[in-house]
């Protein structure tokens, strides 16, 4: 509902002055800060532990469905229907889905053996969140540093291809708005695979703790292998040499893709580690895994203005943040339930 409210403010906000536009910004960052703290935690209460990984993608999978479609309707709707269209209709359709929520009941989602008891949640609702154990949690912090190296890359990658696109590839991303589907749509056609492979795993009797680091490095080295690649050919490719730009598209859309499998690591482990205190988690690890959107895009143009270089600006430093993430979370993550969880 803030998401809702703060994206159809924006237009009158926009006419009205600079520090509105601002203000309604905010809000809409605060909906996105508390929606994926809010599913996690209704995920924890819901979903049994061996259908885990299958929620989480398919949860978090939505939202790249949604940037999918969101940038095939938007052209249109600015067409035909003005700019603000966009807002007040994206906005609409949010509190109608909001609306639904009204009447939906989470105890009819599974059978009383499946949901995380009753009394545990009444009894984690009435205590105070132990602020202390968890900042003694070392895997807990191995989840956090380890979503904040993913993060860097994923932001970083996400605000300066269309300029790598263009400056390094010559190709023309104004006009092939397709550029921007790339990550989106190679995330969702790797979504279907992640949770169904993690979760069974996990049937199969591999511990969860092996399955959440097997994903996770996954996630974070396939990346890596990738942007290897993308380097080497970025150094010896020419802005005119069309072929060169194809295979570093190939080479993106499957860094994203395998960057997909962190949702069978990451971002299960909040559940894991505590299934009461699951959005609490969620909430601190996304608070800290936002920086890079600030810290880490600034970084990256400053680097480039300095040394007029992708590799150095872009691709070995998001590498080098992906490949610590895969070692902090292999050596200190864990999928076992704390005592305090």
């Amino acid at each position: 509902a803030i998401w809702s409210f703060g994206t159809m403010l924006a237009p009158p906000a926009a006419y009205s002055s600079l520090w509105g536009l601002c203000l309604t910004r905010v809000l809409v960052g605060l909906g996105e800060g508390l929606a994926p703290a809010a599913a996690v935690g209704l995920m924890a209460e819901c979903i049994p532990q061996k259908a885990r990984a299958r929620a989480v993608s398919l949860v978090f999978g939505g939202m790249d469905v949604g940037s999918v479609v969101g940038l095939l309707l938007a052209p249109l709707l600015i067409k035909y229907c003005g700019w603000n269209s966009v807002f007040y209709i994206f906005g609409l359709l949010g509190f109608f889905w909001c609306s639904l929520w009204i009447f939906m009941q989470t105890n009819g989602l599974g059978s009383s053996d499946q949901l995380l008891d009753t009394a545990d949640l009444s009894s984690a609702m009435q205590k105070e969140v132990p602020w202390k154990e968890i900042a003694n949690c070392t895997p807990f912090f191995a989840t956090v540093a380890t979503h904040f190296c993913y993060n860097y890359g994923y932001f970083t990658l996400l605000a300066w291809l269309p300029s790598y696109f263009e400056v390094a590839l010559g190709l023309d991303v104004r006009g092939a708005g397709w550029f921007t589907l790339i990550p989106y749509l190679a995330m969702c056609l790797m979504t279907p695979f992640v949770g169904p492979v993690a979760d069974g795993l996990v049937a199969r009797g591999h511990s969860v703790t092996r399955v959440r680091k097997i994903a996770q490095c996954v996630a974070l080295l396939g990346p890596c292998l990738a942007l290897a690649a993308i380097s080497i050919l970025t150094s010896i490719t020419s802005p005119a040499n069309s072929s060169m730009a194809g295979a570093v598209v190939v080479l993106l859309s499957f860094a994203f893709a395998m960057g997909t499998w962190s949702r069978a690591g990451l971002y299960c482990n909040h559940q894991d580690l505590s299934p009461r205190y699951a959005s609490v988690l969620l909430g601190i690890s996304n608070a800290v895994g936002a920086i890079p959107g600030l810290v880490g895009v600034s970084i990256a143009g400053l680097v480039y203005d300095r040394t007029h270089s992708w590799e150095w600006s872009l691709f070995y430093p998001t590498m080098v943040f992906q490949a610590i993430g895969a070692i902090l979370f292999v050596c200190y993550a864990s999928g076992e339930k704390q005592s305090w969880g």
